[in-house]
């Protein structure tokens, strides 16, 4: 292990080992999950379940809401041992879970469900605008998706967070004014400081600025507070403000709206192509469904190695500008440093990994980009 950094090499080795573990779990999942969705156009399993659905429910919009959950159901029994087995067996294996097993069905569930939710409302809306506007409907799909996507980003830090974390405002006062002070250098209004209950779930330290508007609010775990110092805590929320100053979540909402319009868009071009290896006459039939997914999920994987390059230069940019608010690299690399190892971040991925599944920089970069700053300002 490289060292010229100040990472702990036991520690690397054992994050390193997290990394592939969990990349090999996550890529069989996708592969099996792909496979799966083949084999059902295949051999015209969605047309055969759409035709034995109508003999008890002709109505069109009532089928497709019985597919949607049958479908979503078989998506999540088939999801439940990869999921169990990177969210719960990885995670203790490697120490990084407190998490009792009840609790982790549970919270599982409460995502399911709100998956199952978005998928329902996703999936009635884009077959209705098929029916009635079979040349547009990926437009005016995405337009109302575009609303729901940014009532999301609003909603989520009061709405969706507080389903599976407690967040009681900050108790220390010292700690309190050294980050209201901050927010007021950085000239940007947070709603509050809360800290964020996720001890009896995780050993991840985590420290987050989310929200917008009348909803953005300092986040930090208390797993955070216990093992940072006052310094290193305003080292790390100076990088989330960063995110504001320099409106990344507006500017990333915006071009995941686009992406998401781009990928509709091809999906109502490729789809009809795509029909005839499933036997469908028309891309609007409701047994269309497992194709419309599975063409939505290639897309978007594809397209996940460039909104991760793009993620990337952002966290890079906020790391700068957290150097410039406080002027304490030092403070700065003992955070890094620590981040990585206590969350068990691999510090030196090689490039390909780096480019396809980093959304930050590698703990290396950013420590190289602390000392730069450091010797520029000697």
């Amino acid at each position: 292990m490289k060292s010229l950094y100040p990472f702990n090499p036991d520690t690397q080795k054992k994050a390193k080992d997290y990394l592939y573990t969990g990349l090999e779990v996550s890529i069989c999942k996708g592969i099996v999950l792909v496979s799966l969705a083949f084999l059902v156009l295949w051999l015209r399993l969605s047309i055969a379940a759409v035709n034995w659905i109508q003999r008890y429910a002709p109505e069109q919009s009532l089928t497709l809401a019985i597919l949607v959950v049958v479908g979503y159901g078989i998506f999540w029994l088939i999801s439940l041992p990869f999921d169990y087995g990177r969210g719960y067996v990885l995670e203790h294996k490697f120490g990084m879970s407190t998490e009792r097993k009840l609790g982790w069905i549970v919270d599982n569930v409460k995502a399911s469900l709100l998956s199952l939710l978005v998928a329902f409302a996703f999936v009635e809306g884009a077959y209705n605008f098929m029916w009635l506007s079979p040349a547009y409907w990926w437009f005016f799909t995405w337009l109302v998706s575009a609303v729901f996507i940014v009532f999301f980003m609003y909603a989520t830090p009061v709405l969706i967070m507080p389903l599976f974390y407690k967040f009681p405002r900050l108790k220390d006062e010292e700690l309190l004014n050294s980050l209201t002070k901050l927010a007021d250098k950085a000239r940007i209004r947070v709603l509050g400081v809360f800290e964020m209950k996720a001890g009896t779930k995780t050993r991840k330290a985590i420290a987050a600025l989310t929200g917008i508007g009348g909803t953005r609010r300092m986040l930090i775990s208390d797993t955070f507070l216990s093992r940072f110092s006052k310094e290193e805590t305003e080292s790390a929320m100076g990088h989330e403000i960063g995110h504001h100053i320099y409106g990344h979540i507006w500017k990333f909402t915006v071009l995941f709206t686009g992406a998401f319009l781009v990928i509709l868009f091809i999906t109502d071009q490729t789809m009809p192509v795509d029909s005839q290896f499933s036997g469908m006459q028309n891309i609007d039939s409701v047994a269309s469904l497992p194709l419309l997914a599975l063409t939505i999920g290639l897309l978007y994987a594809l397209l996940t190695p460039l909104a991760n390059t793009l993620s990337r230069r952002a966290e890079a940019q906020c790391d700068q500008y957290t150097l410039e608010l406080t002027q304490k690299p030092d403070v700065y690399i003992s955070t890094m440093t620590k981040l990585c190892d206590e969350n068990l971040r691999y510090a030196y991925p090689n490039s390909l990994v780096e480019f396809v599944f980093y959304d930050h920089p590698s703990g290396e970069k950013r420590i190289e980009r602390a000392l730069n700053f450091k010797r520029a300002h000697a």
